[in-house]
């Protein structure tokens, strides 16, 4: 295996630059993943306490969407006509 590299030595940039994004992309998949994880075990650990603390599943739904950003409701016709007036120009 050796021989081969001795004996092309354009071979080792070859190798470097094919693993170095290869070995960024699994290190970022890998932290993505234990973000995700470590977000889910937060957020079972919070609604566990908050049911030990005898909060109805009301108070509990009221309390985590109080701590995320409102996301608007979703209208395909709203979306159609905002990318119409858009193409349009005339915006507001």
């Amino acid at each position: 295996m050796l021989e081969i590299f001795s004996a092309n030595p354009w071979l080792v940039a070859v190798a470097e630059v094919a693993l170095v994004p290869l070995v960024g992309i699994v290190c970022i998949s890998v932290n993505v993943c234990r973000r995700k994880i470590r977000l889910a075990q937060f957020d079972f650990e919070l609604k566990r306490d908050m049911l030990q603390r005898g909060l109805s599943a009301e108070e509990i739904r009221t309390v985590i969407e109080a701590g995320r950003p409102a996301v608007p409701d979703h209208d395909p016709r709203a979306c159609r006509d905002h990318r119409r007036e858009t193409q349009s120009g005339t915006h507001k």
